[in-house]
Formats: structure tokens, C-alpha cells, sequence
């Protein structure tokens, strides 16, 4: 047993000086490989994401550098100019750039004005101051005496004469634009509805421009007035007409007028014209007034907020760009770029060197606002989605405080694989770029890393595989060869056992050295014994061999088993008489045939009944029996022995198996017996069955079908085999 327990060992350690460890160290070195491609691997991500980030940058600079220059050339051009042709120049060049919000002066007073912009309204502090007492001190005295007669006296015909002999004595046109509101004022009170309407269309011609006190513009007062007397006269048309007209004149910056006064009139014309459209005898009398009237709708609030903003930037931006100027220069020194944030408002601006000034004013600057929104949809989304896959990078783009401007479809998380910021860093903008988890398949076939780490994982279940059937192989080899060794030494004992006894016998007779007759008889008696015993084991070791190498040839016929079972038992019983064993034979019901290869079938019942002597122990007693059970003829045999173990029952009929028992292991016996049964029984396409209990002994049964058609079809052909 050591000598095989050594070959194991040996065997194993070949096999893992051999295989394993220099599998281990490939290995190794293939998860070295895996990590130093996976760094590679990661340094050209974020190479790539670094150069895709680059370029996105470009792409914006590439976009505000050429405007800046073309901004440039225009200021130094329009130096030459007057301010008409400076500020249509204005106009075209916002209007051909996108991206500019406005263009704007940084005055030398500190304050800003946008020279192309229409606001919708100003800052109380950019208003131009409205008249306190403009009257002149001629006419300051006969006007008094005017009011008086409209206010106090109701006397409204002398007052429209005294208003307009006023009219034709005053020459300024603030004066004279005050005195046609109030001669339009008088008529409207007295009842002339008609004349009032001439008198307001008369100022909104020639006086529209001209401010009363409070800041209000004449052009407007007067008509507001105009459409509510075109309405009430039921001239709707008309009053829907001048209502429009007032609303387009005030989108276009008409007036300087501050924002209270804005959207009071907004507020007045809206429930105007929606008062009109409700007295309005049929739709389609009034629908292209509603239809201008939604479109100017729509208008106004995207002017609003445009002009919310620029509003913005002129009461706050002033204090900031003094801070600043003359600021960092940008590239080419073509310009210093800020972002400022005010209020909540952030505005991109670009401030032109100093030299660069129309009209040859000395002390101002000239910027361009740039929209910050339409750069982040209409410049960066499309430039970062072009630049990155969606499968593969999420990005967000920041402000100064954190918040989120724009980010990708596929939301970011974790941290940034790569964070930049703009050139001059104009927007004060960061760009954040993270990597993303690629889907299982594509990571497959994508990644080296991944493929080299199944690979690994493959090749390391095979080693294991592998180590595990050669385990599974060299244990049952040795097993095999100790068994055969075993084999081996048993027959050569059991072959010796019986050749000595016919020897010693033979030699004695043949010498004369037996006393009597008696002695002799049974002296050759033992002889036929030990031959038949020694014919069984021969028979039983040339069976198997026949039957494992496909050379042993059944010939099934029509046997009566009861006939069987006493020609196979009639000479064991003969032979184990005199050891005191008797084998009682019981058959149950009449005749039975079946087709069988008869000498196949007594041979197994030889081996089971000599199995059963063998281990029977002090019990000298074996039974055979044979029964019918449903389709079935069972042939059993049973003995009082010893028994087996249940954990071995299923052993039993392995070749050269011993049980484990000492008891067991002192039996004499090649190990093959069961073995040929079961190979025997198989070939009839039966079955053996085993019940036993340690200390009480065992039942082998051999279970065949009595079916003569299923049992004819293995005996149709005369050589058949198993």
C-alpha cells in the first residue's frame, strides 16, 4: 500500500512542477500584461478626452475670435463716419453674427449705452429729465387763466379759444405739443368727439417725441386717447388699428420711457384690444387684427426678456467693467473678456482696446455682449456631442457657482475623469467629462483587458478540470493496479491451494501409501473437489474476460429454471456436505421456462451460492429460491452470515472489490464472482438485486423476465452479445 500511496504522490508532484506552476507563473505574467495594458488602456482615454476637450474649445474660440476682429475693424472704421451710417453699421453686424446679444459703449462719464439696441424701457437713471416749469413767463399767465376757465368755470368753449390763441403765440415745441393735448383735452370734454380725434392724430404726427411732465411722450398719450374715442364712437377698425400701431412703435423703442410707464400701457392696450374683440359684431371682422395682435404678443415677450437683461447690465455692469478695465488681454490683444454676473443675469463680454474708437471720442470703449445661451445650445451641445460618444462619455458643462448649465443625455455621476475651462476662460464655463460603464458584450469585444481576464479565468478552469480528472484518474488506476495486484496474489493463492491438495493426494496414491479403500474413496473425492473448484475459478476469470472483450457469445434457449437450479446445485451440495452446509432449495409454483443461455445462468447461480458458503460464517445454511413476482422470475439466494454494510452493497459488484471487514477480507476468493453475475444477469437484460444487514445476512436475487416474446428477441440471433 505504500508503494502505491508513494506513486501517487510522485505522479502529483510531477504534475504540479510540470503543469501548475508553470501555469501559475503564465498566469502571472498574463495578469501583469492585463494590468499594464489596462493603464495604457486608460492614459489613451483620457488622451482622447483630453484632445475631443481641446477641440470643443477651439470650436468656440474659433466662432467669438473672428468676431472680434471683425468687430474691430468696424469701430475703426466707423471713426470716419457719421453716427447714421455708424449705427446701421451696427445694426447689420448684430444682425450677421448670431451670437452677439448686443454691442454696447463704455462711456467716459461710466455709463453704458447700447447705440443699436431698442429696449422696451430704461433705468430711471438713463431717462432724460422731464420738464418742471417750461412755460415761458409770456405765456405762463394767460395759461393759468386758461385752466382756470376748463378746470373751475367748466367754461370749455372759452377755454379751446384761450388754449389756442396760446397755441398760436408759443414756438417751442414743447409748448405748443402741451397746449394741442390740452385743446384735444377741451373738446373731449365738451362733447366733440370728431374734433378730439384730429386734434390727439395731430399730435401723434407732429409731436409724438415730445415728453410732458411725469416722462410721459406725447405720441403716446395721445394715442391711447385716439383709440378709446375710435371705439367708443364704434369705429372699432380704427381703434384696433391705432391700438396695434402703439404696439409696434413701443416693441421698436419708440420712447425713452421708464418700465412702471411700459407696462401700464402694455397692460392698457392688451384689455383695449381684448375689449374689442369681445364687441366685435363677427370673427371675421377682427381676425388679422388678432392674429397681429397674438404674433406681437409673442414678440413682446421675447423682447422682454431681452430687454430685462440688457436693463441689467446698464445699472450694474458700469461699476464692474471700471473695476476691470483695462482688464487681461485676450489673444492678439484684441480684446479684454469678462464674464459678469449680475443679479441673476451672466453676461459674456468683450471690451475693445481703447484705440479702437468711432468718431475719435476719447475715453470710450466699445464691447459686444455675447449670448451666453445661444453659444451653450446652438456652439457647445452640437461641438460636445460631436466630440463624444454617448456610449462611452457623459459631460456636463458648469458655471462659476457649480450649477449645472447643460449636460449630456446619459446623466454623469462619480467623479470627472477629465475637468477644463475655455480660452481665457471666456465663458467662465468648466467642462466636465466622465467616463461610462460600456455594456457587457461590448466591453467583451472591446476591451483586451476583459478578454485577457476570461481568458485567464478559462484557462485556469481547465487547469483545474484537468487536475481534477487527473486526480480522479491516477486514484483509480492505483486503485486498479493495487486491486489487480491483489488479484493476483489471491488466484496465485487460490490456484496453489488447490493444485498442492491434488498433488500431495495424487502423490499418495500413486505411491501405494493409502491404508484401506475407505481412505482412498475419499482421497479422490477431495480430488474431484479441489478440481471442480479449481474449474470454477478458471471459468470464471476466462467468462469475464470473454464478456469484457466482446468475445463471449450467448446462446438463448428455453430452459426450465427449476431443472436449472437442481443440476447447479446438486454437485455444490455434494462438495460442501461434509463442511456441515446444507443448501435448501425451494421453488415456487409449476414449471417455469424461460429462454436463457443455460450454462450463463448456472454459472451465476454457482457464483451466488458459492458466495453465500463462503461468507456464511458459523451459519451452515443457505437457501434458494426461486418465485414468480408479476412479469418477473426471481431466483434468490440467501445466507445467514455476516452480512455487508450498506455503504458497500453498491461496491460489491466491482471487479477484485474486497469489503473492508476484516472478517470479510479473510475469505478466500478472486473478487470476480459478483462481478460476472451482474455482467451474466445484464446480457439477459435482468437485474441483481442485493439485501443485506450486517450480522444478519444476505439476499442476492436475480430478477429475469418471463416474457417469452421479450426474451425471444435477444435469442433470435444465436451469436448474440452483451
Amino acid at each position: 500500500m505504500n508503494v502505491f500511496g508513494d506513486k501517487r504522490k510522485r505522479i502529483f508532484v510531477l504534475f504540479f512542477a510540470g503543469i501548475v506552476l508553470p501555469s501559475l507563473l503564465l498566469g502571472y505574467l498574463a495578469f501583469r500584461g492585463v494590468k499594464n495594458d489596462q493603464a495604457l488602456a486608460e492614459k489613451n482615454r483620457l488622451d482622447g478626452q483630453r484632445r475631443s476637450a481641446e477641440s470643443v474649445v477651439r470650436t468656440i474660440e474659433a466662432v467669438i475670435l473672428p468676431i472680434e476682429q471683425d468687430f474691430r475693424k468696424l469701430i475703426a472704421a466707423g471713426s470716419a463716419e457719421d453716427s447714421d451710417v455708424v449705427l446701421r453699421s451696427l445694426e447689420a453686424f448684430r444682425s450677421a453674427h448670431g451670437f452677439i446679444e448686443d454691442v454696447f459703449v463704455f462711456q467716459a462719464n461710466g455709463r453704458i449705452r447700447f447705440p443699436a439696441a431698442k429696449l422696451l424701457y430704461l433705468p430711471a437713471l438713463l431717462l432724460p429729465p422731464s420738464p418742471s416749469d417750461p412755460w415761458p413767463v409770456a405765456l405762463a399767465g394767460r395759461m393759468a387763466v386758461a385752466q382756470r376757465s376748463e378746470f373751475e368755470q367748466k367754461n370749455y368753449r372759452d377755454a379751446l379759444e384761450r388754449y389756442r390763441a396760446l397755441f398760436e403765440a408759443g414756438a417751442e415745441p414743447f409748448v405748443k405739443g402741451a397746449l394741442l393735448n390740452a385743446m384735444a383735452r377741451v373738446q373731449k370734454k365738451s362733447g366733440s368727439a370728431d374734433e378730439a380725434m384730429k386734434t390727439y392724430a395731430a399730435i401723434a404726427r407732429d409731436y409724438g417725441d415730445v415728453l410732458i411732465t411725469g416722462g410721459m411722450p406725447l405720441g403716446l398719450a395721445s394715442r391711447l386717447e385716439l383709440g378709446a374715442l375710435q371705439a367708443s364712437s364704434g369705429n372699432i377698425p380704427s381703434a384696433a388699428e391705432t391700438y396695434l400701431e402703439l404696439f409696434q412703435r413701443l416693441l421698436q423703442g419708440g420712447w425713452p420711457i421708464e418700465q412702471a410707464l411700459y407696462e401700464n400701457t402694455v397692460e392698457t392696450l392688451k384689455n383695449s384690444l381684448n375689449g374689442i374683440f369681445m364687441k366685435a359684431p363677427s370673427d371675421s371682422d377682427v381676425q388679422s387684427v388678432k392674429s397681429t395682435f397674438l404674433a406681437l404678443e409673442n414678440q413682446e415677450r421675447e423682447r422682454r426678456k431681452s430687454t430685462e437683461r440688457l436693463t441689467s447690465f446698464l445699472a450694474g455692469a458700469a461699476e464692474a467693467i471700471k473695476a476691470r478695465t483695462p482688464g487681461i488681454q485676450g489673444p492678439s490683444s484684441l480684446a479684454s473678456r469678462w464674464t459678469l454676473d449680475l443679479e441673476k443675469n451672466s453676461f459674456l463680454v468683450s471690451l475693445s482696446p481703447a484705440d479702437a474708437v468711432p468718431s475719435g471720442e476719447a475715453g470710450e470703449r466699445w464691447g459686444i455682449l455675447f449670448d451666453p445661451d445661444l453659444i451653450r445650445d446652438a456652439l457647445l451641445r452640437p461641438a460636445l456631442a460631436n466630440a463624444f460618444s454617448a456610449e462611452e462619455t457623459a459631460w456636463a458643462v458648469r458655471g462659476q457657482d457649480g450649477r449645472v448649465l447643460a449636460i449630456s443625455d446619459k446623466a454623469p455621476s462619480g467623479m470627472p475623469s477629465y475637468r477644463t475651462g475655455f480660452v481665457d476662460n471666456f465663458p467662465r464655463w468648466s467642462l466636465e467629462l466622465y467616463s461610462l460603464n460600456p455594456r457587457f458584450l461590448q466591453t467583451l469585444l472591446a476591451s483586451r483587458q476583459r478578454v485577457f481576464f476570461f481568458m485567464f479565468l478559462l484557462i485556469a478552469g481547465i487547469l483545474g478540470f484537468g487536475l481534477i480528472l487527473a486526480v480522479r484518474a491516477v486514484s483509480h488506476e492505483l486503485e486498479l493496479a493495487r486491486m489487480k495486484s491483489d488479484f493476483v496474489s489471491t488466484v496465485s493463492h487460490e490456484f496453489k491451494s488447490p493444485l498442492t491438495s491434488i498433488r500431495q493426494l495424487a502423490e499418495m496414491l500413486q505411491a501405494g501409501r493409502v491404508p484401506s479403500e475407505d481412505r482412498r474413496r475419499q482421497y479422490y473425492d477431495v480430488l474431484v473437489e479441489q478440481s471442480e473448484r479449481l474449474s470454477l475459478l478458471i471459468e470464471n476469470i476466462l467468462s469475464l474476460a470473454k464478456i469484457e472483450d466482446g468475445r463471449k457469445r450467448f446462446e438463448f434457449k428455453p430452459v426450465e429454471i427449476g431443472a436449472l437450479l437442481r443440476e447447479t446445485v446438486a454437485p455444490i451440495s455434494d462438495r460442501v456436505r461434509h463442511d456441515g452446509f446444507t443448501i435448501e432449495m425451494e421453488t415456487e409454483g409449476g414449471p417455469h421456462v424461460i429462454i436463457a443461455d443455460g450454462p450463463a445462468l448456472a454459472q451465476a447461480v454457482t457464483n451466488l451460492v458459492d458466495n453465500a458458503v463462503k461468507y456464511s460464517g458459523d451459519a451452515r445454511r443457505v437457501i434458494l429460491r426461486s418465485s414468480v413476482r408479476g412479469p418477473d422470475l426471481v431466483v434468490s439466494v440467501r445466507d445467514f452470515g455476516q452480512g455487508i454494510p450498506r455503504d458497500e452493497q453498491a461496491k460489491v459488484f466491482d471487479r477484485f472489490y474486497r469489503g473492508g471487514d476484516p472478517l470479510t477480507r479473510s475469505v478466500k476468493g478472486s473478487g470476480l464472482g459478483l462481478t460476472l453475475v451482474k455482467e451474466i444477469i445484464d446480457a439477459h437484460r435482468g437485474k441483481v438485486l442485493i439485501e443485506s444487514e450486517p450480522g444478519r445476512g444476505s439476499t442476492f436475487s436475480i430478477v429475469l423476465p418471463l416474457s417469452r416474446t421479450g426474451a425471444l428477441n435477444h435469442g433470435k440471433d444465436p451469436d448474440h452479445r452483451r
